[in-house]
């Protein structure tokens, strides 16, 4: 596949949903709530446990996780990332926030998508951590609740494009964003 800058993709999708697929445990039921239509923007690798998105953004070398990298070599989505295995090329200015989920919003913004609903975004919070079988599910790896909403808080409102356009299916970025109403 040859390489799209992103320069190009700007407004690509424009006025056409969007869903931001995280890998909280809240994905199943939000993935119902989107239209038919929508794009599939996963972050990660998890999404592909439930559907089979357009795209996959991620921030992290493949190669630092052996999921990340069987499907980074494995997926039908067009891949989206500053590693070189990237599909598209960040020739612009980005926000990539400090997780992948911030770089998937923003890109999901600049195709133009509206709106875009942040699906599984459960920010690590409960019990169970992911909407799939993890052996990451022990909270010692994970942070308060304050230090997950804080990219969002702090940068998120002020760095992403048309932030009027982000929607929340469900979780605690509700209090941040507003809600989709399907």
């Amino acid at each position: 596949m040859k390489k799209r800058n992103l320069s190009a993709m700007r407004d690509q999708y424009l006025g056409r949903p969007a869903a931001v697929l995280g890998g909280g445990p809240s994905l199943v039921a939000d993935l119902h709530k989107v239209p038919s239509d929508t794009i599939l923007i996963a972050v990660n690798y998890h999404a592909f446990y439930h559907c089979r998105p357009h795209f996959m953004v991620y921030n992290d070398q493949p190669e630092s996780d052996p999921l990340l990298l069987d499907r980074v070599q494995n997926t039908g989505a067009v891949r989206v990332s500053s590693d070189p295995s990237s599909d598209v090329v960040f020739d612009v200015n980005i926000w990539t926030g400090f997780y992948s989920s911030n770089t998937a919003a923003w890109f999901a913004l600049w195709l133009g998508c509206e709106p875009v609903i942040l699906c599984g975004m459960d920010c690590y919070q409960g019990p169970v951590k992911y909407c799939h079988p993890s052996d990451r599910d022990v909270p010692t790896h994970h942070y308060p609740l304050d230090h997950h909403l804080r990219p969002w808080l702090e940068d998120g409102r002020n760095l992403l494009p048309h932030v009027e356009r982000l929607r929340v299916a469900s979780g605690p970025l509700t209090s941040i964003f507003p809600v989709y109403a399907s």
